[in-house]
């Protein structure tokens, strides 16, 4: 009997460091794992960041083409030119807005990864494009960077300061 107890220790010793191996390669794995996606994930976001920015220079050149084309036609008394507030901190815009004789109308915050180059409370974007021409004293509507986890609630957000403007 004693002879069989020892014959199962010995076993159970071999199956022991046979799940050991088992289980460091599984751990070595996972952290493989663990760094591939990390990588996966740094790649995208660079990926998303490079979408937004191609999208917004794909979008002015449209838009300057547009402008070309409705400038000539949109010449009416009394009006401005529109001027270029994007890439600008949200205040500047609005005081180049108002310098131009225009006002900021609707504020919008628009959350994710921000194109490179672009801080948080820039404009990303402005409605009507710039280079065309809006009757004096008429809103433009800008929407401006934030940064989605970081955004502070809704009641101290960029836009606040200016909400009596809207």
């Amino acid at each position: 009997m004693e002879v069989k107890f020892e014959q199962r220790l010995t076993e159970l010793k071999a199956e022991y460091e046979s799940g050991q191996k088992i289980l460091e390669d599984i751990e070595l794995k996972i952290a493989e794992l663990e760094d591939r996606k990390k990588s996966l994930s740094e790649t995208l976001l660079r990926i998303s960041g490079a979408i937004d920015l191609l999208e917004e220079v794909l979008e002015e050149k449209e838009d300057v083409k547009e402008s070309e084309t409705t400038v000539e036609t949109r010449t009416i008394t009394g009006s401005v030119e529109v001027p270029n507030v994007m890439r600008q901190p949200l205040e500047k815009a609005i005081k180049t807005l108002e310098e131009a004789g225009l006002i900021a109308g609707e504020i919008i915050e628009k959350k994710g990864v921000l194109p490179i180059g672009v801080l948080a409370g820039d404009i990303l974007r402005q409605e009507p494009k710039p280079g065309t021409k809006s009757p004096a004293g008429s809103a433009v509507k800008l929407v401006v960077a934030v940064k989605g986890k970081f955004l502070p609630p809704d009641r101290n957000s960029l836009c606040d300061a200016y909400s009596d403007r809207i």
